[in-house]
């Protein structure tokens, strides 16, 4: 009987191994079909194909391969959201590609999640450490959680006229004069009804528009054959003339991925010739698109997957030579390309190049950089145009005029028609201006009808007079650097020195200016002593550093120094102490290139009493801080305050004749 039993559960078990393998057959057929649709990158077919065969499988393992999959068809046909969705589903179904919590912090990302972004790049790190993208997506959050709280001047404007509810993208100038744009478009009119398999819409072809007499955008047209076909049309780019025009066409047939290619057509009249395959030494069965082209047409830009790149979509470079032939294409190197995706390149008239890229520090997809050669040709670590240019979402085919302050773009953030969207932008003139208030140092009194002076360094001069509140104002220029001077009769001369250089957005620079009069004592607070010590505290250098720039903007005065003591310790040992602190300030004064002449050291001792100026908890304006008044005051904090506004160091103009020493005569 055992015997049997035996043979039975053995027999059991075999049986069970066969069906898991049958199972197994079954399985790989119906996602067969699936897989090779993914291959052909037809993803939205092949979203449909992987749902059929999760429904007819129960194992785990392979549910959870199907749901990765589905993620990844919907990230690659721009179905965000739901890609999103799927990413998470395969997570809680135990998918065992540590990738997918990276895939999952990119979805995140897009949708503007940053928070939860970051937790799941924080745990793709502790997955796989070696790989860099993980520490990319959490500075990438960190960065554009900055960049939304302060987004350059750019004004970024949905083109209503242009879109459709379809993907409307890589718009290009059509002309010199910027009147005329062709962009691409998968709107229902053009050439085919067919569906993408890859993007679920129709097939894309090339419009046209251009700016009508009442400075409107014209209802765009679908461009006629020879340029759009029953396949994809995408990018394109023309000579300033018009005349010549480089654009990618994708080839359709059936069961077969023929990538796509740079084609050449030529206008005469209003007709297109026939495009021509770009003649470019390339591998075989490699994808090039987006082409830009150079103001003299000898340099050609594009996108392209062939080998020798650094991984995903690179930016190649060709010149044209001899007979119109172009040269092998050369890469732009690692500074621009990443192993992400660097696509939709634009050339500048002047050199520098626009592009978009998911490899670089960025917002959320694609991300618009731009980047230029330097001295040795080399190319410049790209700069993130940031908000609000980009968005969490896909941001890319930046093009811009001559002068750099108008252009447009392709976005397929939220408040679009529908799909990608092409959007104007504008950059408003940089408004930069200069405020503040002149007062007395000694009294505090604001100072009307006082004449302040901008020097700036592009030979430009400028004078207002202070109003009844005593502000004065001036707009400033970018990249300029200034001096504000002060010079009033019964005043030293103040100047102040600020620059605009390095200013991108708009902003007022508040600078008040205190001037000090020539025939009153200016007591400087902030040069306090310790007790019975002369060293200078670090704030007292810093209030003689501002004594400092003063005598410099006055080299024909001569100012007496004098310090002062609490009325601790013998006379003479104040008279000493105080000395010594007077000496101290002229020798740190000297030291920072003050003429030696126009310096009075002298030592008062406790002779001069501190007089209050202005009410100080206790103190009331007018109290005079003898020791007999400073030995009534109960709390020992109070005393211990007299006593340091007794340890000062005030200055006073002597003169204004002092001749300063010539070069020579000094040595």
């Amino acid at each position: 009987m055992k015997r049997i039993l035996r043979l039975l559960a053995i027999f059991v078990f075999l049986f069970s191994l066969a069906q898991t393998d049958l199972y197994a057959q079954k399985k790989s057929r119906k996602m067969i079909k699936a897989d090779n649709a993914f291959n052909l990158e037809q993803y939205v077919k092949a979203a449909e194909l992987y749902k059929k065969a999760y429904q007819k499988t129960k194992i785990r393992a392979v549910k959870a391969e199907i749901i990765f999959k589905q993620a990844e068809c919907y990230r690659l046909s721009g179905n965000i959201k739901r890609a999103e969705s799927y990413y998470k589903r395969a997570i809680k179904a135990k998918y065992p590609d540590v990738i997918v919590y990276l895939r999952y912090a990119d979805m995140l990302r897009m949708q503007d999640d940053l928070a939860e972004a970051k937790i799941q790049y924080t745990k793709y790190i502790q997955l796989n450490p070696t790989d860099v993208s993980g520490e990319m997506g959490l500075k990438s959050c960190d960065f554009a959680l900055k960049w939304k709280d302060l987004p350059t001047r750019y004004k970024v404007e949905l083109m209503p006229l242009v879109n459709s509810r379809n993907s409307d993208y890589s718009p290009a100038f059509g002309n010199g004069e910027y009147t005329e744009m062709y962009f691409t478009s998968s709107r229902k009119g053009g050439l085919t009804d067919k569906i993408d398999a890859r993007t679920g819409e129709t097939f894309s072809d090339v419009y046209f528009t251009k700016i009508n007499k009442k400075g409107k955008w014209s209802l765009p047209i679908v461009v006629a054959e020879p340029i759009n076909t029953e396949g994809n049309e995408g990018s394109v780019a023309l000579n300033k003339r018009g005349t010549v025009m480089y654009l990618t066409q994708c080839k359709v047939e059936k069961k077969k991925a023929l990538g796509c290619g740079i084609y050449v057509s030529k206008r005469k009249g209003k007709l297109w010739g026939t495009p021509q395959l770009l003649q470019i030494k390339v591998d075989s069965n490699t994808t090039i698109g987006h082409p830009a082209l150079s103001e003299d047409e000898t340099v050609l830009i594009f996108s392209s997957d062939m080998s020798g790149g650094y991984g995903g979509k690179d930016l190649w470079m060709s010149v044209k030579g001899k007979r119109n032939r172009w040269s092998d294409p050369i890469n732009l190197g690692p500074m621009v390309n990443t192993p992400g995706d660097e696509m939709f390149p634009f050339l500048h008239t002047d050199g520098t190049i626009y592009f978009s890229s998911n490899g670089h520090v960025g917002m959320g997809g694609l991300d618009i950089y731009k980047t230029s050669q330097d001295e040795n040709g080399a190319y410049k670590l790209p700069i993130n145009l940031k908000s609000p240019v980009n968005s969490s979402a896909d941001d890319f085919s930046m093009i811009i005029e001559k002068d750099g302050e108008r252009g447009y773009l392709t976005s397929n953030r939220d408040g679009g028609k529908g799909g990608d969207d092409i959007y104007q932008f504008e950059l408003p003139p940089l408004q930069l201006a200069l405020r503040g208030v002149v007062t007395d140092s000694k009294t505090g009194a604001i100072m009307t009808g006082i004449k302040v002076q901008l020097i700036g360094n592009d030979g430009t001069t400028n004078e207002v007079e202070t109003d009844n509140t005593g502000v004065y104002e001036f707009v400033l220029k970018p990249l300029t650097s200034y001096e504000i001077v002060v010079n009033t009769e019964g005043y030293l001369n103040k100047s102040v020195n600020e620059t605009t250089v390095g200013i991108e957005n708009n902003k007022v620079f508040d600078i008040d200016l205190s001037v000090d009069p020539v025939k009153k004592e200016v007591i400087l607070p902030r040069i306090e002593y310790d007790f019975n010590k002369f060293d200078l505290r670090t704030q007292s250098i810093a209030d003689l550093d501002l004594l400092a720039e003063t005598l410099k903007d006055n080299l024909n005065v001569v100012i007496e120094l004098k310090s002062h003591t609490d009325y601790i310790g013998s006379n003479a040992q104040n008279n000493k102490l105080s000395q010594q602190r007077a000496d101290a300030c002229v020798a740190y004064l000297i030291s920072q290139g003050i003429d030696a002449g126009q310096l009075v050291a002298r030592g008062m001792g406790e002779k001069e009493p501190f007089v209050i100026e202005t009410k100080d908890g206790r103190f009331k304006e007018g109290d005079v801080l003898t020791e007999s008044y400073i030995r009534k005051i109960r709390f020992k904090k109070n005393r211990e305050k007299a006593n340091q506004y007794n340890r000062r160091t005030s200055f006073k103009v002597l003169r204004e004749d002092y001749i300063p020493a010539t070069t020579e005569e000094k040595k």
